[in-house]
């Protein structure tokens, strides 16, 4: 999937919610960095011998296929907001330095982080592709981002598969859901600020605008925030064993 333009125009209706999308954009190749890294460290140390396992094991092989093809489409939509005027190197080299912390953490650690990144990003994506009130029209950008949430709905399961397989438990995948929801709120927010307060200065979006901008993104997506925050809730409830 391959994205040729980013233009200093809204794609996505306006301008608030094309930032909403290009703040993510940011997030994501050192975000999919680190859950590809965890999956991957995880097939060379885990025991895939018996039918079932194989079976994960290609799983978690083909996860990686997508993500990284997930990555490349994002560093190619992340060029062309950096041709835009975006300082897209400054920005997502603090994503990268934030994820860089995560990197050093024992490998269950890092397994339930990556669920949780996963599940939160699938449960994210299903209210996207529900309709406008998240992303609006056909064009290029628009076609990448659901043809990404597609993906990522399709495979949300493998990293918690695999995180179980090597015995991550109940209290650190909750933990990690937490530690995961924080970290992607507050960077998504850092990120969609300094977006903004840049497009605000250079006179493309007035305060009155923005707040305008932002109440009805908020009033349209409102239902949607709901379901996700309902998902991650029962994500925590455990599971009866059958």
């Amino acid at each position: 999937m391959t994205v040729q333009s980013v233009g200093t125009a809204p794609w996505n209706g306006d301008l608030f919610r094309t930032r909403f999308f290009d703040a993510l954009s940011l997030l994501l190749p050192s975000g999919e960095a680190f859950v590809i890294d965890a999956v991957t460290d995880a097939i060379q140390a885990g025991d895939w011998s018996g039918a079932s396992a194989q079976s994960l094991r290609d799983e978690a092989l083909r996860f990686v296929r997508e993500e990284t093809s997930h990555q490349r489409a994002h560093r190619r939509y992340n060029e062309r907001l950096a041709q835009s005027g975006v300082p897209v190197a400054a920005l997502e080299g603090r994503v990268a330095s934030a994820v860089q912390e995560l990197a050093s953490l024992p490998l269950c650690t890092r397994l339930a982080l990556a669920e949780a990144f996963e599940h939160l990003t699938a449960l994210l994506s299903a209210q996207v592709l529900k309709g406008a009130a998240w992303l609006q029209g056909d064009g290029r950008e628009a076609r990448l981002w659901r043809w990404h949430c597609q993906e990522e709905i399709g495979h949300r399961h493998v990293a918690g598969d695999v995180g179980r397989a090597l015995g991550v438990g109940y209290g650190q995948r909750a933990a990690c859901l937490v530690l995961a929801a924080l970290y992607l709120g507050m960077d998504l927010s850092r990120l969609m600020a300094q977006l903004l307060w840049r497009d605000i200065r250079s006179g493309r979006l007035s305060g009155l605008g923005l707040l305008g901008q932002c109440a009805r993104f908020a009033l349209r997506t409102a239902p949607g925030f709901g379901r996700i925050a309902l998902g991650s809730v029962a994500s925590l409830w455990p599971r009866r064993s059958a």
